[in-house]
């Protein structure tokens, strides 16, 4: 048990570095990023012993819509980055919910299976995030004035299509493991 506790500590570590690097990569991106003209946000920072780059490009499904936003002079990562970084934060969090309960030693409980529940969720939510959300970001824009060209743009694509497939797998072991704990405490009553 100890070996589980001390990997789980160490994920959730990672989870947490992970996270925050994701968050400040983001807001650094924001306020001082700079716009290639392929639609892509990058920052470099350049010191004299250290050097690094940082860049977001949006999802492929949202190529489309963040070249016209680039176009009509809006800023496609606050305006689409942001949206796609709310799904990574809550499975990042429920990531660490889950790893917390494995250190401190809960590994099959209904804790678990609501975390791993909430993970299958998020990724379902990704998908209606993922395709409606262009549309959504369209129609306002479009209803409040500020462009009369932009294009309603829908998306359904492979990702999508692996966030499917990837939250039903992550909600059906949900089930299973509900099930066998169900199984297990009808087993102790038997006997």
């Amino acid at each position: 048990m100890t070996k589980i506790s001390k990997a789980s500590m160490y994920i959730c570590a990672l989870l947490i570095t992970m996270a925050t690097f994701q968050v400040i990569s983001h807001i650094l991106l924001l306020c001082f990023g700079e716009l290639t003209t392929t639609g892509v946000s990058q920052l470099s920072i350049d010191f004299h012993l250290f050097s690094s780059h940082i860049s977001h490009q949006s999802t492929h499904g949202w190529t489309n819509i963040s070249q016209a936003l680039i176009a009509e002079n809006f800023n496609a990562l606050a305006i689409l980055g942001t949206a796609e970084l709310i799904p990574y934060l809550f499975i990042y969090y429920f990531l660490f919910r889950l790893f917390s309960y494995y250190q401190h030693g809960e590994i099959f409980t209904i804790s678990n299976i609501t975390c791993f529940k909430n993970i299958g969720k998020t990724l379902l939510f990704w998908i209606v995030l993922s395709a409606l959300y262009p549309v959504l970001v369209s129609l306002f824009i479009r209803f409040m004035g500020f462009s009369d060209k932009l294009s309603i743009y829908l998306n359904f694509g492979s990702n999508e299509v692996f966030y499917l497939v990837s939250g039903l797998v992550i909600y059906v072991m949900a089930w299973v493991m509900t099930m066998a704990i169900e199984l297990k405490q009808e087993q102790e009553l038997v006997v």
